[in-house]
Formats: C-alpha cells, sequence, structure tokens
C-alpha cells in the first residue's frame, strides 16, 4: 500500500508539474511529496522529473509510468469509495481557481461567503489569470477553474456561459459636471482613469477615438484595478469597467456608474474546467454547480436600468 502511495505521488506531480501543486491536491506537506519522489528514484533508477522554467518537467520513463499508473489508480479510489458520496459539510477537497484582479474582487468574495456557510472546510487557492496559459494549466490540472471573459478552444475542457456582462462608467457620487446621465462630449472632456495590462478593458477606457471625435484623456494609468475606486473617489475621473465591478465598487465606495453614451458589445463570463474524470469528479462536479449559481446570482444587480437607460441612439 505504501508503494501505491508512492505512484499516487507521481501521478499528482506529472498532472501538476510542482511539488506545492501537487501537495497541495493530495493534502501532503511539501516535504513529504519531495521525499516521496526521492524513493520512487531510488526504486525506479531514474530521475523521473527535472527542474525547469516551466515546472517539473517529467523524463520518458517517468510518462511511462503516468500512463501505465494514472487510469488503474482512479478505478481503485473509485472501488474503494464508490460507497462513500460527497459530503460538502465535511468536505476538506482544495480547489484552485484562476482570477483577474477584477474576479477576485468581484467574484471571490460572495463564492466565500456562500462556500464558509456550506462547506467551511473547503480551502481555494486563487492564482493570477494568465489568459494564453489557462488551458494547458487546466489540462495539466495545475488549476481546477478558471472564471472569466474567456472561452474554450481544446475540447477536453468544459465551460459553462455564467452571464452576459456589459461595460459602464464609474465616477465619485458627488461628482461636480456629471449629473444623472452621460453625454458623449462630457466622457471625451472629463480625464480618466485606466489599467493597463487588462487588455479588453484597456480598449474601452483608452479608446483613441469615439465615432471620429477627439481622443479621450487618460490622465492616470494604474497597474491593476485594486486602486481603481480610491483613485476616482478622491477625482474627478472617469474609469470604465464591467457594470457588475462598478456595482460592487459604488456599494463599497462613495461612487456611482452610469451607461455608456455609445454603443459597446457585451461579453460572456464563463467558468471553465477539464471535464476528464479525476479522483475528485464528485467534488469537481459538485463545485460547477455551486459557484455557478453564485455567480449567476450576481444579475441581482439592477441590470434592467443598464438595458433600457439611454444609450447612444444609432
Amino acid at each position: 500500500m505504501q508503494d501505491l502511495n508512492l505512484l499516487r505521488i507521481l501521478v499528482a506531480v506529472h498532472e501538476c508539474q510542482t511539488v506545492t501543486g501537487a501537495a497541495n491536491r493530495l493534502n501532503m506537506s511539501q516535504p513529504t511529496v519531495s521525499q516521496a519522489l526521492s524513493r520512487l528514484r531510488d526504486i525506479t533508477g531514474d530521475p523521473l522529473f527535472l527542474r525547469g522554467p516551466q515546472g517539473m518537467s517529467p523524463t520518458a520513463h517517468a510518462t511511462h509510468l503516468y500512463r501505465e499508473c494514472a487510469t488503474a489508480l482512479h478505478r481503485i479510489d473509485h472501488a474503494l469509495k464508490a460507497d462513500e458520496p460527497f459530503v460538502p459539510a465535511e468536505a476538506n477537497e482544495h480547489f484552485t481557481i484562476a482570477l483577474s484582479d477584477l474576479g477576485e474582487m468581484t467574484f471571490l468574495p460572495p463564492i466565500a461567503e456562500a462556500l464558509a456557510a456550506i462547506a467551511p472546510s473547503i480551502r481555494l487557492d486563487i492564482v493570477p489569470l494568465a489568459v494564453h496559459e489557462v488551458e494547458q494549466q487546466l489540462k495539466l490540472r495545475q488549476i481546477d477553474f478558471t472564471i472569466g471573459n474567456l472561452k474554450k478552444i481544446d475540447p477536453d475542457l468544459r465551460q459553462r456561459d455564467l452571464f452576459e456582462e456589459n461595460y459602464v462608467a464609474l465616477i465619485r457620487k458627488d461628482h461636480p459636471t456629471i449629473g444623472n446621465t452621460l453625454t458623449l462630449d462630457e466622457f471625451l472632456a472629463s480625464g480618466h482613469a485606466v489599467v493597463n495590462g487588462a487588455s479588453e478593458h484597456w480598449q474601452v477606457s483608452s479608446l483613441a477615438t469615439v465615432g471620429g471625435s477627439k481622443p479621450a484623456q487618460v490622465h492616470i494609468v494604474l497597474p491593476h484595478f485594486t486602486a481603481l475606486p480610491f483613485v476616482i473617489s478622491q477625482s474627478h475621473l472617469i474609469g470604465v469597467l464591467p457594470s457588475r465591478t462598478a456595482e460592487s465598487f459604488s456599494e463599497r465606495f462613495n461612487l456611482r456608474w452610469l451607461p455608456l453614451p455609445f454603443v459597446m458589445p457585451n461579453f460572456k463570463v464563463r467558468l471553465l474546467w477539464h471535464g476528464g474524470q479525476t479522483l475528485r469528479s464528485d467534488a469537481r462536479n459538485w463545485m460547477v454547480e455551486q459557484v455557478s449559481g453564485i455567480l449567476q446570482n450576481l444579475q441581482a444587480c439592477p441590470y434592467e436600468y443598464r438595458q433600457t437607460a439611454a444609450i447612444a441612439p444609432a
């Protein structure tokens, strides 16, 4: 049985490509995983994993062992746990979720609040969302889920549409020149605070021209969204960002949001995960349903107003 546990560790390291990721998945300490790898190297006479810029790269022998063992271990665990249903209130699963900074501020609080009530021992590890790497991370099981303005390409992945989102303008509640509506002239004449590095949001709030008009005036460029509500609340600047985040900021800061004075296409926020069978499929599927339900309820913000408020006529 001890050698079987060593093979479990090999499978986890092969899928996660890091000792830390494997340790989190198996509920073990990093030294325990490292010691197990050392024993496996002694047993096989092979280095098994080599450290590189992308993490732990498997040798050919490690990949051969992984292919032989992964399916067999899944079948063994499935047989042993066939009569043990997943019980959220007793679960101590670890899930790794990739989120942007906007996702951390908008999606994480309601998820954490709901899980604390129904599955208090579940742990969430939040890592930065790297859009161009996220599908590979999901395939390698380095992360369990990701949420954002994403669309899967790999057929092994699964996705679920959570809601459709649109952009709004965020200003301080007592803005001296902007009233209950925002005109195109006001949008262009006002200074803007924008976030660099978030390509889709940067494209909106740093528009070079709108309808052939003069350029919008960018006064502050921030590296991330965390500081944006503080800057706007103490200035006359405008920020452009997704409506649910704007709604959340409005509640926590002295801010308000207004519809944009021009038409911008909406976008979909999706949940992505790996759809293959794993030792944690029941827990993963439960988590998919919970996160979907929690975030779909974010439409409780005044969505109808956004749809009917004045937007620049065609």
